[in-house]
């Protein structure tokens, strides 16, 4: 009688622990345990336009963009001559992930007005649905600008290079 409730009580047990070790490690379904796995749909994007003091800027066509972003396997893949808006089509991660988008504006020169606005930028997003709930992931310190001559914007190139590049990334 011994023998048979201690056979029991372990086949009790390991069901316990089994039952356990599963909710712990969430699952590859979309769970949300705390050992992650969860599954999130993501998109990058590059805009073609921002907002500059409550007003709507559409970039001007003169710029384009090299990219590199990291892909669902982790690896990185790099486009280049891209022009806004763009978008690559959504793709489904396992957390944790970092998902990365990171460019350089290219623009000829020759193509650029001598007169008149131009509007350069980039406007790199990271867009994705958690939980069913859509949300977006943008630059906060996006390379953009209104410049009111070729002149003026090539001197301000001249100046701060490092405008010319970008990079958001987000971990999920």
């Amino acid at each position: 009688m011994k023998r048979h409730l201690f056979i029991l009580m372990a086949i009790c047990l390991g069901g316990l622990v089994a039952i356990s070790c599963n909710r712990e490690n969430g699952d590859d379904n979309g769970g949300s345990g705390t050992g992650g796995n969860k599954k999130i749909t993501i998109q990058y994007q590059m805009k073609d336009s921002f907002k500059q003091n409550g007003q709507t800027l559409q970039i001007s066509p003169y710029f384009h963009y090299n990219l590199k972003y990291v892909d669902a396997t982790g690896k990185t893949v790099e486009v280049n001559n891209v022009s806004a808006p763009w978008n690559l089509p959504a793709f489904e991660i396992k957390t944790p992930f970092t998902a990365k988008i990171e460019g350089t504006i290219v623009y000829n020169e020759s193509e650029l007005p001598e007169t008149g606005t131009i509007i350069f930028g980039a406007v790199p997003n990271i867009h994705y649905i958690e939980n069913g709930v859509v949300k977006d992931r943008d630059l906060n310190d996006a390379p953009v600008g209104q410049f009111s001559s070729k002149a003026q914007f090539l001197n301000f190139i001249s100046t701060h290079p490092d405008r010319l590049t970008f990079t958001l990334e987000y971990t999920f």
